[in-house]
């Protein structure tokens, strides 16, 4: 019997600054746009809460500020 894969839910993560390429590679799973005000918009798919945490983390340990996080509608 097989289970159903729980639904990836879509997050957008609006942080400060733009991103170098080197910090982009550090979240291959994101895909990213330009947003106003100096700002970047980085957004995907998110499997649960332990990834979302471990992404916030990453965020941190690279010295980024997240200055939004929100679900993204289906």
């Amino acid at each position: 019997m097989t289970h159903p894969q729980p639904a990836r839910i879509r997050y957008e993560f609006l942080v400060r600054g733009d991103l170098s390429e080197r910090v982009l590679a550090a979240f291959p799973e994101l895909s990213v746009s330009q947003a106003p005000h100096a700002y970047t918009a980085l957004y995907g798919p998110i499997d649960d809460d332990t990834q979302l945490r471990g992404m916030l983390a990453r965020f941190d340990a690279l010295g980024i500020t997240v200055v939004e996080m929100r679900r993204l509608p289906d």
